[in-house]
């Protein structure tokens, strides 16, 4: 594994995750488009969490590589070696439909001991809140707007990866600022492009000079490279940038829209729990979701979780059945 990872120092398990009279552990795996969170609570309450790249076992997507389950089992072996048949949930980035969901639990219920769940990512945010009934909200590496139905069918908006949604996502605001910026070049000429703060931070990140050399080397990189680019258009918006002003306006107003979408679809609940390292970490894109919510969806209260999504999956693993089955 990679040396990037990060043991997390050990913390008081959540009180809705202590152990059961089974006294079987219990594993919550949180796999986000960036890294992968493993945290395990033993029989004896004593909890301990990992971090690591998810790049370290992932290879392309989740369902591109046969052996990335097996990398992904491993790790979560490897953290919790000593325990036998705990109970498992695992939130994976990246799942958004039925056949991947059933492909996956699978997949990992042949490759782990003990009882295995598993759900999209965006699913751990109502349990890691303490909700029973919620929407949820990831911005990071990809954004997709959740939610459940009185029947159980989870219902979602957008999640379609960021060559050509994912709006908000990190590496959307990248897409989008070039778009925009090249745009406003064909208008007013290439100076006019480069004159706008975000235009001039992307071409210095890109070490290009017009914005024909940047599209070139935008075009070139996979989408999800575009992401570690994405504070620099926040950086361009609090400097005045015109263009990183339109781009985040209209990622909130879509944010918004799919939330709409979702409720207007049947998902319970009127609170929306807020996740992922784009809306964690900027404070002026929650405050125009929440703008453009009073407009959309005014029976909407966006929360931006404050705990570590893995949270969430500990508090799903609690609530499954032991068993002794599943991988030896």
């Amino acid at each position: 594994m990679s040396e990037d990872r990060t043991e997390v120092a050990a913390t008081p398990p959540d009180p809705r995750a202590r152990r059961d009279p089974a006294d079987h552990p219990i594993v919550g795996v949180d796999v986000g488009g960036t890294k992968t969170h493993v945290a395990v609570v033993g029989p004896d309450g004593e909890r301990r969490d990992v971090v690591v790249p998810s790049a370290d076992w992932r290879r392309g997507s989740l369902f591109s590589d046969p052996r990335n389950h097996d990398r992904l089992a491993a790790l979560v072996r490897e953290v919790a070696p000593e325990h036998r048949h705990p109970r498992v949930v695992v939130g994976l980035h990246g799942l958004d439909t039925a056949e991947q969901r059933a492909v996956a639990t699978a997949e990992l219920t042949a490759r782990l001991p003990g009882s295995v769940r598993v759900v999209n990512d965006a699913e751990l945010l109502g349990p890691a809140a303490g909700l029973e009934h919620c929407l949820q909200l990831i911005v990071g590496t990809g954004a997709i707007a959740i939610g459940t139905d009185d029947r159980g069918t989870v219902v979602t908006a957008d999640g379609y990866g960021a060559l050509l949604a994912d709006d908000g996502s990190a590496p959307a605001l990248v897409r989008d600022t070039v778009r925009r910026g090249l745009r406003l070049a064909d208008e007013g000429g290439p100076d006019a492009a480069t004159a706008d703060p975000a235009m001039a931070l992307l071409c210095a990140a890109y070490d290009v000079r017009t914005p024909a050399e940047l599209a070139l080397a935008v075009s070139e990189e996979g989408p999800y490279a575009w992401g570690r680019h994405a504070k620099l258009v926040f950086d361009a918006l609090h400097q005045g940038s015109p263009v990183a002003r339109a781009v985040v306006e209209e990622a909130a107003d879509v944010l918004a829209r799919n939330l709409a979408a979702v409720r207007r679809r049947g998902a319970r609940g009127s609170d929306v729990v807020g996740a992922g390292g784009v809306l964690t970490a900027q404070p002026s894109l929650q405050t125009r979701i929440r703008q453009r919510l009073r407009v959309h969806a005014p029976e909407l209260t966006l929360r931006v979780l404050t705990t570590a999504p893995v949270d969430g999956a500990l508090v799903l693993a609690a609530r499954l059945a032991p068993t002794t089955e599943g991988a030896a």
